[in-house]
C-alpha cells in the first residue's frame, strides 16, 4: 500500500483539462491523504473547436486552470507556453520541450521540485500535443545516476477515454491500478467540470458518462468498484 502522504507527486499536462481526465482521482486520493501535488501545464491558446460556442480562447482556459488548481488543492504549478499562438507542440523542438520538464525557469521542474511521483501522458496518444509532451518526458525521466539527474520513484503515464484511437494493433495494458472512493471519483468529475470549456455532453469522451464508465471498467479489472489505470514505468522500491 503506497503512503500518499509522504509523496510530491508532478503530473505534466499538455492542456488544462488532462491532468482531471488522466489523474483527477489520483489527485483526490493525494491531497486527501496529506501529500503534495503539483502541475506543469504546457500550453493554452485560443482555438476553433467542437463545442456549442465554437472556440475557447486563452483567457478562458487560464481562468479554468486557476480555478482546478485551487480545487484540489495543489501545492503548486506552472504554465510553460500561455498566450495565443502557442497550441502545437509538436512544432516545437523536443529539446525546448524537454528543457521546460528538466530545468526550465520556473519552479515545478524536475530538478527543482524532485518529485517522486511523475505522471505523463499516454506517448502513444493519437493528439499530437500529448505524443509530444510525451515523448519529451521519457527523455528528461531517461534511467541515469541520480547524482546527475534527479530520478522519480515511481513514473506513470496516464490515459483517457478515446487514447485507444491509435491505430494500433493493440493497446498498452495498465499495469497500476488506483482505487478510488466514491468521493474520490466525484472530486475527478467536479475537477473536470471546472474547465467548463472542454466539457461535453454524452456520447463523448469528455463526459461524465464515459468518465465513469471508464472508472467501473478499471475497477472491475482490479477487483474494486472504481480506479483509475496507468502504465508503470518505473517502480523503485
Amino acid at each position: 500500500m503506497i503512503d500518499w502522504a509522504r509523496h510530491r507527486v508532478l503530473v505534466i499536462a499538455p492542456h488544462p483539462d488532462d491532468e482531471a481526465i488522466g489523474c483527477g482521482g489520483l489527485l483526490s486520493r493525494i491531497t486527501h491523504a496529506g501529500g503534495r501535488a503539483f502541475v506543469l501545464w504546457m500550453t493554452i491558446a485560443d482555438i476553433r473547436d467542437y463545442s456549442a460556442a465554437g472556440l475557447s480562447t486563452s483567457d478562458q482556459r487560464y481562468h479554468e486552470l486557476r480555478a482546478a488548481a485551487e480545487f484540489w488543492p495543489l501545492t503548486g504549478w506552472h504554465l510553460a507556453r500561455p498566450g495565443t499562438d502557442n497550441l502545437r507542440l509538436d512544432t516545437v523542438a523536443r529539446h525546448d520541450l524537454v528543457d521546460l520538464i528538466e530545468r526550465g525557469d520556473h519552479s515545478v521542474t524536475l530538478s527543482e521540485l524532485r518529485p517522486t511521483v511523475v505522471a505523463i501522458p499516454d506517448p502513444t496518444s493519437y493528439n499530437q500535443d500529448h505524443a509530444a509532451v510525451a515523448a519529451a518526458a521519457l527523455t528528461a525521466l531517461r534511467p541515469g545516476p541520480g547524482l546527475y539527474r534527479h530520478q522519480p520513484e515511481l513514473v506513470l503515464t496516464y490515459e483517457q477515454v478515446g487514447d485507444c484511437w491509435n491505430g494500433q494493433s493493440h493497446t498498452s495494458t495498465p499495469t497500476f491500478f488506483v482505487e478510488l472512493t466514491p468521493a474520490d471519483l466525484d472530486r475527478k468529475i467536479a475537477g473536470l467540470r471546472l474547465h467548463e470549456s472542454q466539457w461535453r455532453d454524452h456520447p463523448h469522451t469528455r463526459s461524465e458518462t464515459a468518465i465513469r464508465g471508464l472508472a467501473a471498467l478499471r475497477g472491475a479489472q482490479t477487483g474494486v468498484d472504481s480506479a483509475e489505470a496507468y502504465r508503470c514505468l518505473r517502480l523503485r522500491a
